[in-house]
């Protein structure tokens, strides 16, 4: 059962109220006392802003961490689905696709961090065929190995290949 606490207060990096939204794909992550938000907004990029009290929150930068393009995977539309860290660098697991397709064919991608800031797209993105519309990737141990669930239309499990 979840209760409305309130609108979500997103600053720039003077203080001033970002413009209304609208807003979406919240990816949350908490490390050494700070909360770190990457949201969309109208999927034309991932920003990312943080806070001490998850009420207040203010952009590291003005501008987009993660912007569409230029691979045609994600020409367009952006959004967060999920951040790891693993052996010190970040990983985040990101939705994109190219408007006037039909349909509209989202991919599964991943970028890399060292300071959840700066992100090199993975090159041999996306993860999946682009032609199968998995996208909304997150990842999930299972004690044994890193399991990808991608969904859309229905929700799917891969596996590493094994060596």
């Amino acid at each position: 059962r979840w209760n409305r606490q309130s609108k979500l207060d997103i600053r720039t990096k003077n203080g001033k109220a970002i413009e209304p939204g609208p807003y979406g794909t919240p990816t949350a992550w908490f490390e050494d006392g700070t909360w770190y938000l990457f949201y969309e907004r109208r999927d034309a990029g991932i920003w990312l802003a943080t806070s001490k009290d998850m009420t207040t929150w203010t952009h590291l930068q003005d501008d987009p961490v993660i912007r569409p393009g230029p691979g045609k995977y994600d020409r367009d539309l952006v959004a967060m689905n999920q951040i790891v860290k693993y052996r010190g660098r970040y990983y985040a697991y990101y939705h994109g696709a190219a408007r006037g397709m039909s349909p509209t064919l989202w991919t599964t991608n991943i970028a890399t961090s060292t300071d959840l800031v700066h992100w090199t797209k993975y090159s041999k993105n996306p993860l999946m065929p682009l032609s199968e519309n998995k996208s909304s990737g997150i990842v999930v141990h299972d004690g044994k190995q890193f399991r990808l669930y991608t969904m859309h239309n229905k929700v799917h499990v891969h596996l590493p290949r094994q060596k």
